[in-house]
C-alpha cells in the first residue's frame, strides 16, 4: 500500500542529513485510489474533539475505526524495517490515529519525546490539505547546560495530500501543527516504537 522511495540509500541519507533534524518527505506516498478509499472512510471517521494548553484538534481512536484507514496503519506497521533502514534504528512497532484540523485549530511547538513512551520515530500522512494553514513547522533549537534558550522557525512543510512526512523524536525535535485558517487539514498519525 505504502509506495517508498526506490532508493533506499539515498533516502536514509537524506533523512539524516536534513535541517534542523532528520526528518524525510515522500510525497506519492499512496496509489490514488488507495487515497480515494482513505478519503471516504475519513468522512464516516468517529472524531472527539481534544483540547488542552498545546492543543485543539479532532482525533479518532488508536487505531482508527474505518477499514481503509485501519489498512493504512497495518501497512506502516508492517513497513517498520523499511522504516528503521530509513532512520537509522531498529523499530518494532508503530501505532495510529487519524486528525482533523478545522479552522481555528492548531498544536503549538513541542517534542513528541517521552522517555516512558520510547517513541523514535514521528510519523505524519496527510489525506486533504487545508486550503490555507496547517503547515507542519520544524524549529532550530540552541541548547546552553542541557536546558533550550532559543528556538528559530527554521522549515514548514506544508500539509500537501499524499504526503508522508517522517521525523526523528528527541527532546530537540520541537514542532508545531500552524493554525488552519480555512478547510481542513486531515491526517493519520503516530509513532515507530524500537
Amino acid at each position: 500500500m505504502i509506495r517508498w522511495p526506490s532508493d533506499l540509500d539515498g533516502a536514509a541519507r537524506a533523512f539524516r542529513s536534513a535541517q534542523p533534524f532528520a526528518h524525510l518527505v515522500i510525497d506519492g506516498a499512496v496509489a490514488p485510489e488507495d487515497l480515494r478509499r482513505m478519503s471516504l472512510a475519513f468522512e464516516e471517521e468517529p472524531q472527539t474533539l481534544m483540547e488542552n494548553e498545546i492543543y485543539l484538534h479532532l482525533r479518532s481512536s488508536e487505531p482508527p475505526l474505518s477499514e481503509p484507514l485501519r489498512d493504512f496503519c497495518a501497512a506502516l506497521q508492517g513497513s517498520c524495517a523499511t522504516v528503521a533502514r530509513l532512520c537509522g534504528q531498529p523499530l518494532s512497532r508503530c501505532d495510529g490515529s487519524a486528525y482533523v484540523y478545522l479552522p481555528g485549530h492548531y498544536l503549538l511547538p513541542h517534542s513528541d519525546s517521552r522517555t516512558s513512551e520510547g517513541r523514535a520515530v514521528a510519523y505524519a500522512f496527510y489525506l486533504d490539505e487545508p486550503a490555507a494553514g496547517g503547515a507542519l513547522e520544524l524549529f532550530d533549537c540552541e541548547r546552553r547546560d542541557g536546558e533550550i534558550v532559543r528556538t528559530t522557525p527554521a522549515l514548514r512543510i506544508e500539509a500537501r495530500s499524499n504526503r508522508l512526512v517522517l521525523f526523528e523524536v528527541h527532546d530537540l525535535a520541537l514542532h508545531q501543527v500552524c493554525e488552519v485558517l480555512e478547510g481542513a487539514r486531515t491526517s493519520i498519525a503516530g509513532w515507530f516504537y524500537p
